[in-house]
C-alpha cells in the first residue's frame, strides 16, 4: 500500500518526461524532414550530397565531442544529484579536449578525402569549430535525468524553428549549398549557448563548473569503451555516405541520403523513450530486477513488432511517397529505402540493449558490440559498394546492424542475455502465436 503513491508519481513523472523529449524529436525529426524536402527539391541530388557529405563528416566525429558521455552523464546525474556542479565542470573540461581532437580529424578527412566541391574543407571545418559551443550540453542531461527537461525542449525548439525559417528564406532567394552549411554551423552555435541561457532561466544562475580531478580519472576510465561504442555507432550510419561520395559519385550520395533521411523518421520513438526511461530503469533494477528484465524484454519486442509493420508495408508506400515529396528525380531511393527501413527493427532493440548494458556497467560490452559492428560495416561497404553501388552500401549496414550482437555472443558471456533477448525480440510474433494458441488451449 505504501509503494503505490510513489509507483503512480514514478510513472507521471517519466510520462511527463518522456511527453516533452518525444515532443522535442518529433518536431526536431518533422522539421529535418519537411526541411529535407525543400532543401532536396532546391538543390538537386549532386548539391544535396555536397550538404549531407559535410554534415555527415560532422556527425561522425562529435562522438568525440561528448566522449561517448551522455549516458553515464545521465546514470550520474541520477545517482548523485548532490554532486550535479563537480559532474558538469568534469564532463565539460573532458569535452573540449575532444572537441578539439575531432576538429583535427575533420580537417584530416577533408583535405585528403574531399569530395569535388570548391573549398569543401574550408565549410567543412566552420561547421567543426561550431561544435566548441556544445560543450555545455550536459546541462541538459542533468534535468533529464531529474525528469524536468521542459525548459531545454523549449529553447531547442525556438531555436530550430528560427533557423529553419532562415533556412527557407535562403530557399527563396536561390541561395547555394555553401551558404546552408553556414546556416548548419551558426545552428550549432546558438544551440550551445541557448543551452546556457536556458539553464539561467530555469535556475536563476549561472552555471558553476567545478573540475574534480579524481572524478575525472574515474570517468576517464569509462571514456574509451563509450567514446569507441559511440564512433561505431555513428560510423553505422553515416560513413556509407563517405564512402558513397567518394567511390559513386555525389548524385548517388544525394539519392541514398533522402532514402536514409525516410528510413530513420521513426527512430525517434525507441531513442526517446529509452532515454526517458533510464533513470526509471535504475531505480527498478535496484528494487525489482525480475520485474525490470520483464519490462525490457516486453519494450524490446513492441518496438521490434512496430519495425516490422514499417519495413513490410514499404513495398506499398515506399515509391508513391518519395515522388510525391521530393520528386520524379529521387525515385531511384526507393529501393534503397526498402532495404533501409529494415534496419530500424533492430536500431529499435539495440537501444534498450545499450541502456540494460549501461544500467550494469558493462561499458566494454557496449562498445564491443558497436565496434564489432561498424568494423564489419566499412568491410562490408569496400566490398558491396564497388559491385551494387548505393544498394550494397544499404545491404552493409542492415547485415552488420544485425548481426553484430549474434556474433560477439558465443565469445563474451556477459553479452549472452541481451542476445537472447534481442532474438526473443526479432521472434516476436511466433511468441505471440505460442501465446493466442495457450489461451485457445485454456478455452
Amino acid at each position: 500500500m505504501i509503494r503505490l503513491p510513489k509507483v503512480a508519481e514514478a510513472r507521471a513523472r517519466f510520462f511527463k518526461s518522456a511527453g516533452w523529449l518525444l515532443a522535442r524529436q518529433v518536431t526536431t525529426i518533422f522539421n529535418s524532414l519537411v526541411l529535407g524536402i525543400v532543401l532536396a527539391r532546391h538543390l538537386g541530388p549532386e548539391n544535396f550530397g555536397v550538404l549531407n557529405y559535410t554534415i555527415s563528416l560532422v556527425v561522425m566525429v562529435m562522438p568525440l565531442t561528448t566522449l561517448g558521455m551522455r549516458n553515464l552523464a545521465l546514470r550520474e546525474y541520477a545517482t548523485r544529484p548532490e554532486d550535479a556542479e563537480r559532474i558538469l565542470g568534469t564532463i565539460t573540461a573532458m569535452r573540449l579536449g575532444g572537441t578539439l581532437a575531432a576538429l583535427a580529424v575533420i580537417y584530416v578527412v577533408s583535405t585528403r578525402f574531399p569530395i569535388e566541391h570548391d573549398n569543401i574543407a574550408l565549410l567543412c571545418m566552420l561547421l567543426g569549430v561550431a561544435l566548441l559551443f556544445q560543450i555545455f550540453d550536459t546541462i541538459k542531461e542533468q534535468f533529464i535525468a531529474l525528469q524536468n527537461p521542459r525548459i531545454f525542449v523549449i529553447v531547442e525548439v525556438c531555436v530550430l524553428l528560427t533557423f529553419t525559417l532562415l533556412k527557407m528564406l535562403l530557399v527563396l532567394l536561390d541561395a547555394s549549398v555553401d551558404a546552408f552549411i553556414i546556416a548548419a554551423g551558426g545552428e550549432i552555435v546558438t544551440q550551445g549557448i541557448a543551452a546556457g541561457l536556458a539553464y539561467y532561466i530555469r535556475t536563476g544562475k549561472s552555471p558553476r563548473l567545478r573540475v574534480d580531478r579524481g572524478l575525472m580519472r574515474s570517468y576517464a576510465g569509462s571514456a574509451l569503451p563509450l567514446v569507441l561504442g559511440s564512433i561505431s555507432t555513428v560510423i553505422y550510419l553515416k560513413v556509407d555516405i563517405l564512402f558513397l561520395a567518394n567511390m559513386v559519385g555525389k548524385e548517388a550520395t544525394g539519392q541514398y541520403a533522402v532514402a536514409t533521411r525516410l528510413s530513420e523518421a521513426w527512430y525517434i520513438l525507441p531513442s526517446t523513450l529509452a532515454m526517458a526511461a533510464f533513470p526509471r530503469m535504475m531505480e527498478l533494477r535496484s528494487t525489482a530486477p525480475e520485474h525490470y528484465r520483464r519490462r525490457i524484454q516486453e519494450a524490446m519486442d513492441a518496438f521490434a513488432a512496430f519495425g516490422t509493420l514499417i519495413a513490410l508495408t514499404s513495398f506499398f508506400w515506399a515509391a508513391p511517397l518519395i515522388g510525391l515529396l521530393f520528386g520524379p528525380e529521387y525515385l531511384p531511393a526507393t529501393a534503397l529505402l526498402q532495404i533501409q527501413v529494415w534496419v530500424g527493427v533492430v536500431f529499435a532493440t539495440r537501444q534498450l540493449i545499450h541502456k540494460y548494458l549501461l544500467a550494469d556497467g558493462l561499458y566494454w560490452s557496449s562498445a564491443l558490440i558497436n565496434l564489432t559492428g561498424a568494423v564489419s560495416n566499412v568491410a562490408l561497404n569496400l566490398l558491396l559498394i564497388p559491385r551494387f553501388g548505393a544498394e550494397g552500401a544499404a545491404w552493409a549496414t542492415l547485415i552488420s546492424y544485425t548481426l553484430a550482437p549474434l556474433l560477439l555472443a558465443p565469445l563474451v558471456p556477459s553479452l549472452r542475455p541481451v542476445a537472447k533477448m534481442q532474438i526473443r525480440s526479432i521472434l516476436w510474433f511466433r511468441r505471440g502465436l505460442a501465446v493466442l494458441r495457450h489461451d485457445r488451449g485454456d478455452i
